[in-house]
């Protein structure tokens, strides 16, 4: 039997001093979704639901990129996180939107865009 090409490694994302180094990035990549929030809620509530809506498709994005990045928050900044987030409605939301279980109800991704990021993302650069 040939070996396998492939051998996994176990993952070292929750390595404290690791996490550390990475923070800045994080904050860049997180300061850049608070902007994408913003410009898609500039674009107006009547454009995002518009049928075939490109902002709808962009905050779909932002929402996927956002659950990505709390995973990878250093734990200090996770003490920051507001008490009434829910990583877990985040990740379900995510799945949503990523596989299409069944069709997101665009005002719960609306709110998301226009409040419920923003506020996390200024808690956690603060």
């Amino acid at each position: 039997m040939p070996a396998p090409r492939f051998t996994p490694r176990p993952r070292n994302d929750r390595d404290p001093a690791a996490l550390d180094e990475r923070w800045p990035s994080l904050q860049a990549s997180f300061l850049d979704l608070l902007a994408e929030c913003s410009m898609i809620v500039e674009h107006g509530r009547s454009e995002f639901d518009a049928a075939r809506s490109l902002t709808y498709r962009a905050a779909e994005a932002v929402i996927i990129h956002f659950d990505d990045l709390l995973g990878r928050i250093p734990p200090d900044r996770e003490a920051r996180l507001p008490s009434d987030l829910s990583l877990a409605a985040v990740r379900k939301t995510r799945n949503i939107l990523s596989h299409d279980y069944r069709k997101a109800r665009k005002e719960i991704v609306w709110d998301a865009i226009e409040h419920r990021i923003p506020a996390v993302i200024l808690a956690l650069v603060d």
